[in-house]
């Protein structure tokens, strides 16, 4: 029996056009997660709604690859740029993730303040304070897909490190230190939990992210956007179909 893909997005804007164009449709559930079950060119899909949120994200990936057992799964979905030179509608390919919430503040006293520029990442793994840790894609993923760059048309697109946590930051001092400092190509509110999980259980994970908005160049939020990823994710899984024997091995 194939092993599906499975594809993991939070809202409906998201992976309504991908739903859209699976064969043989199921709608399932898992818990209170909406499951979408099907086939693209005869090869099993599962596309799973997260909802918003690193906690939704983490079990909805549990959940799937639990019940589903893929072969690799994909994260896509919106971002915001963090950086000058992306606009909405460029791609951001996640060769890493950063957990942008896992941080220690510094100990200040009653009536001095707050300052999140100095705050210290870490990741809090065994028990203490560690040092930063990003959770990686799976190289094959990332290179297969950015070497179809040049079938997207709307927008350039990117490698590089995704920001994700429970926030939305629209202070432009603080996207720039998370540019800078840590090399945050964009932000968004699941990569962090699918990553972790995904490679807990050793299964091959990537995420694609759309740069929906950019407060940097005050580029302001763009629904459409999310449509722009899922044709070019679609187009991905129809060549990943092709040359699925790459992940088998």
């Amino acid at each position: 029996m194939k092993r599906p893909i499975l594809i993991i997005g939070a809202m409906d804007v998201e992976i309504n056009f991908l739903i859209d164009r699976l064969e043989n449709l199921e709608t399932n559930n898992l818990n209170i997660y909406n499951v979408y079950k099907g086939e693209i060119d005869g090869y099993p899909i599962i596309i799973s709604q997260s909802e918003v949120g690193v906690i939704n994200s983490s079990v909805i990936t549990a959940l799937s690859i639990e019940k589903y057992n893929p072969l690799l799964i994909i994260n896509q979905g919106t971002a915001g740029g963090y950086t000058r030179n992306i606009h909405k509608g460029d791609i951001v390919i996640g060769s890493e993730c950063f957990n942008i919430m896992s941080a220690k503040t510094p100990n200040k006293g009653e009536n001095e303040g707050s300052n999140s520029l100095e705050w210290q990442y870490v990741s809090f793994t065994n028990g203490g304070i560690d040092k930063k840790r990003t959770i990686k894609a799976d190289k094959r993923l990332v290179n297969f897909i950015y070497k179809r760059k040049n079938i997207y048309l709307n927008g350039n697109i990117y490698i590089g490190v995704i920001g994700s946590g429970d926030i939305w930051n629209g202070e432009k001092d603080k996207i720039e230190y998370l540019n800078k400092k840590h090399d945050v190509l964009c932000e968004e509110m699941e990569g962090i939990s699918v990553y972790t999980v995904s490679n807990n259980y050793n299964i091959p994970v990537v995420g694609v992210r759309v740069i929906s908005n950019n407060t940097i160049l005050e580029e302001e939020y763009d629904e459409l956007s999310a449509l722009k990823c899922q044709k070019f994710t679609y187009e991905v899984i129809k060549d990943l179909i092709k040359e699925i024997n790459i992940f088998e091995k």
